[in-house]
């Protein structure tokens, strides 16, 4: 039980490291990330979302104050991902453990 728990502990830091290291080596403007929204390709209009993803690179490379400028929601929305984030590998990590 404790060995599960313990592979399932660095298989979540190894996940999240790898992960991390793929979203910051994302270019934050990238002429790909200008086009990604389906809702300002068909209206020609912004979605209430538009800018999110540069807003979330923007956090990940601690540049505060452009995420705010691509998406000023990302104050709320952020922290609320991060959360829900970790508490599924909370769920994942200790699922096993409370069965027995």
């Amino acid at each position: 039980m404790a060995i599960l728990l313990k592979v399932k502990i660095i298989f979540f830091i190894i996940i999240n490291l790898m992960l991390l290291m793929l979203l910051y080596n994302i270019p934050i403007n990238s002429r790909i990330l200008d086009s990604i929204c389906i809702f300002k390709n068909v209206t020609g209009n912004r979605c209430w979302n538009c800018g999110m993803t540069r807003a979330f690179l923007s956090v990940l490379h601690f540049d505060f104050n452009s995420a705010f400028q691509f998406n000023n929601k990302i104050i709320v929305v952020f922290p609320m991902t991060i959360i829900m984030y970790l508490y599924s590998w909370y769920k994942y990590i200790i699922r096993d453990v409370n069965k027995k």
